[in-house]
């Protein structure tokens, strides 16, 4: 009990930090953001002209995905079974994440072009691969969308990590918005959403109860809030038209 005492203040403070930085409106993660998610890395860029002039319809391109069909730490069995012993091929991961950004970002007062009717434009000028769009000079984008910007996207992680007690859900997002006007970046983005979960055993009951929710918590579900968790974060940070 007297341990407890020592170390009242220091958990009041810590508690009433976590209250104000949940209840403080913010677009970008503080420090308790990040030493929560164990990551420290993160770049966010807004460029001065996008205060002043900010687009009014936007595109969102095709994502293409970096790390394959995601890493799997631990047991990799036990993800398996728990997603019905598939995996996610590698252009259906881009596409569900750049759907998942789309969802959120529709909640701003942007002018949207529906995916759909983007890669229907793409292809009909024969851009099929990422790397093709991302070398066409932003005003022909803008004649062949018809929006003042488009978004390019890369899912940089998608991870899950299993430690018995532990575990971890990871996705990680490397976002741009350029003006298909003057060819500037507008908008730069780049975050890792990381979920974990730890059980403590103190009896053989405890133990059993926290594999089950540990190895539980690798369900397909948990990673796809994980997914719209950092869309959220990403579409937090870009300035709504005026």
């Amino acid at each position: 009990m007297r341990r407890l005492h020592r170390f009242l203040p220091l958990l009041l403070f810590l508690y009433g930090l976590l209250v104000f930085h949940g209840c403080a409106p913010r677009k970008a993660k503080t420090t308790v953001d990040r030493v929560y998610e164990l990551d420290p890395s993160g770049k966010l860029y807004v460029h001065p002209q996008f205060e002043v002039k900010r687009p009014r319809s936007l595109a969102v391109l095709p994502f293409r995905s970096r790390v394959g069909e995601g890493r799997i730490m631990g047991s990799e069995a036990l993800f398996l079974n728990l997603n019905s012993s598939r995996r996610r091929p590698t252009g259906l991961l881009a596409e569900e994440m750049r759907l998942a950004f789309h969802g959120q970002l529709a909640q701003l007062p942007f002018e949207l072009v529906h995916p759909s009717h983007v890669d229907t434009r793409l292809r009909a000028a024969g851009l099929m691969s990422w790397e093709a769009i991302n070398a066409v000079q932003p005003e022909q984008l803008r004649d062949l969308l018809g929006a003042e910007a488009v978004i390019l996207g890369e899912v940089i992680n998608f991870e899950y990590y299993y430690g018995l007690l532990y575990t971890q859900l990871a996705a990680g997002l490397r976002l741009e918005m350029i003006c298909t006007i003057t060819g500037q970046t507008l908008w730069r983005f780049k975050e890792t959403r990381r979920n974990h979960t730890v059980r403590i055993a103190l009896d053989p009951v405890s133990l059993a109860v926290g594999l089950f929710q540990a190895g539980f918590s690798l369900r397909a579900v948990n990673m796809a809030r994980t997914m719209d968790e950092i869309c959220r974060e990403a579409v937090a940070t870009i300035p709504p038209p005026e």
